[in-house]
């Protein structure tokens, strides 16, 4: 099957005074419904607010820029839970929390969500469910039952369902408030404050979170990644050895990414930059080459306990091969063999450039 991995740009899906949020739709990139993964980005300007809603998948938000608040409510609960927001938090959002955004800042506020949607309605669309306004859910149903099931005279119903005319996102009036953040430090985590699981002066940084850091994320079945390159620095080649999609995004920076599947045949060579999404299929492997500017990626992988293979580095698959079966493979003498390896068992999975 042919596969379309070029870098993806989303569409705008709304469009309002409080912000906007764009989707990268399946019908756009139908490598995303054939993954059955699924994204999009929410942009809030100050005071801007998006209603309650939920959703059909499990997803994870990661703040790109700016500070605010989430509301969480979790299914059969009786009351939210309120977290503050800044760049670098990871907030995950699992099938059937209900949750609400608004930016109290002065500067924009953004999110990425991005999700599994094995389970969704439509494969590679995060269908929402929203509570209020007039696309709420209760606009689906007649007068006189609203009124029935909670006792509403005709005045009071139409209170209800007609007073906001304001769809998913806007912006709130300055004398209205909403609550301030609780104590829930176990529902969001800054991977910026997290201690890297690689560094290398010169090539950046490696970040894995997984739920053994953070117990959350297990919710949602997905685990994040973070990785910085600084500038002209490579990424080794990665794959992940079970059956999980990666989700790439390019938080900030440029650069190329590398794509190679099962054969390694090459997929892609593709120049990319800030705001495009990625997307590697199960078992193919993914490598980064950073531009002048660096690169960042942010990333999700299907699964909660991702077994990441590195094809460079000390732990380098490569590596444990024993020499006779790398001779073999590869058709290189013993001498060639012996360099090589422990050329590749010498460097790093993330390279500086050679002048450093």
């Amino acid at each position: 099957m042919e596969l379309d991995l070029k870098p993806m740009d989303p569409t705008n899906f709304f469009t309002g005074e409080g912000g906007s949020f764009h989707k990268w739709f399946p019908s756009d990139h139908p490598i995303i419904p054939q993954t059955k993964v699924g994204a999009g980005r929410l942009l809030l300007h100050p005071r801007g607010f998006a209603v309650p809603h939920n959703s059909d998948s499990s997803k994870v938000g990661y703040v790109l820029q700016g500070s605010g608040v989430a509301g969480i409510v979790f299914p059969c609960k009786s009351e939210e839970a309120v977290v503050r927001l800044k760049k670098g938090d990871v907030i995950p959002v699992p099938e059937g929390v209900t949750s609400w955004w608004f930016n109290d800042g002065d500067s924009d506020f953004e999110v990425l969500l991005v999700g599994d949607t094995r389970n969704a309605l439509i494969p590679g669309d995060i269908t929402y469910v929203v509570f209020a306004g007039p696309l709420g859910v209760l606009q689906g149903f007649s007068s006189d039952y609203i009124e029935k099931v909670y006792d509403l005279t005709e005045e009071e119903r139409e209170v209800l369902l007609k007073s906001q005319p304001n769809g998913l996102i806007f912006k709130l009036k300055d004398d209205q408030t909403l609550p301030e953040p609780d104590c829930h430090s176990d529902l969001v985590f800054n991977i910026y404050d997290a201690a890297p699981d690689s560094v290398v002066k010169g090539g950046g940084t490696v970040t894995v979170l997984t739920e053994e850091k953070f117990p959350f994320i297990g919710k949602s079945g997905l685990t994040a990644v973070l990785e910085k390159l600084e500038a002209n620095a490579v990424r080794s080649p990665v794959y992940v050895a079970d059956p999980s999609v990666q989700l790439i995004y390019v938080a900030s920076g440029s650069g190329r990414i590398q794509i190679a599947e099962t054969f390694m045949r090459k997929q892609i060579d593709a120049e990319v930059k800030a705001g495009q999404l990625i997307l590697v299929p199960k078992y193919f492997a993914v490598g980064k080459m950073a531009g002048e500017e660096g690169l960042e990626c942010f990333t999700i992988i299907t699964t909660t306990h991702p077994l990441l293979e590195e094809l460079g580095g000390k732990s380098s698959i490569f590596g444990a091969f024993s020499p006779q079966v790398f001779q073999a493979s590869f058709n290189v003498t013993a001498h060639f063999e012996k360099l090589l390896i422990s050329k590749i068992t010498k460097s790093s999975p993330l390279v500086p450039p050679s002048d450093n």
